[in-house]
């Protein structure tokens, strides 16, 4: 399949968030973890490559002890529907009794989200919560389990900047855009 112009990508595409809608929904999210976790440690694990932006601005309002690590898992891998989940890296610490929060760009139907949840369960974590910038609106079936933390809501369009990507593209905007098709 060929590439699209990431530039005529941006040029058609419609703002869905400017930067101050999105700072004020990783904001929301900020006083929420911290009034949930309180001064408890927590492990953030981030979702790549998606969460890259949000888990780092997040990370950035949090004030209880914190340790970072990542885990490498798509179902998109560059297109702009999911397919079967592909764990490339998993999370360097060791997360027996710990809290654990997942941060992901995006909750569209909730199974990368859960495959992620049962890993960490797996891996004897204390207890396992997640944060999403964006929830996607649509009557789609989903897993059911929302995350416990979540930015923002949007329609069902296929979106991107603030981590997501359109075609590998665009990740680094700090506003959420859809594509115009």
């Amino acid at each position: 399949m060929n590439q699209p112009d990431p530039i005529k990508l941006l040029e058609d595409s419609i703002l869905i968030a400017d930067r101050h809608e999105v700072k004020a929904a990783i904001d929301r999210m900020a006083v929420a973890v911290n009034a949930y976790y309180e001064d408890r440690p927590i492990i953030l694990v981030a979702v790549m490559t998606g969460a890259i932006m949000p888990a780092a601005w997040l990370a950035s309002g949090l004030k209880m002890p914190l340790q970072m690590d990542f885990i490498h898992a798509t179902r998109y891998t560059g297109q702009t529907e999911g397919g079967e989940l592909d764990f490339r890296v998993p999370p360097r610490l060791n997360l027996q009794n710990h809290d654990v929060l997942i941060v992901d760009d995006i909750y569209d139907i909730g199974l990368t989200l859960q495959m992620i949840t049962k890993y960490c369960v797996s891996r004897g974590a204390r207890s396992v919560n997640s944060a999403v910038l964006v929830r996607k609106i649509h009557n789609r079936e989903t897993t059911g389990e929302l995350p416990a933390f979540i930015g923002m809501e949007v329609e069902d369009r296929y979106v991107f900047g603030c981590g997501m990507d359109a075609y590998e593209y665009w990740r680094q905007l700090d506003e959420i855009r859809a594509l115009d098709v």
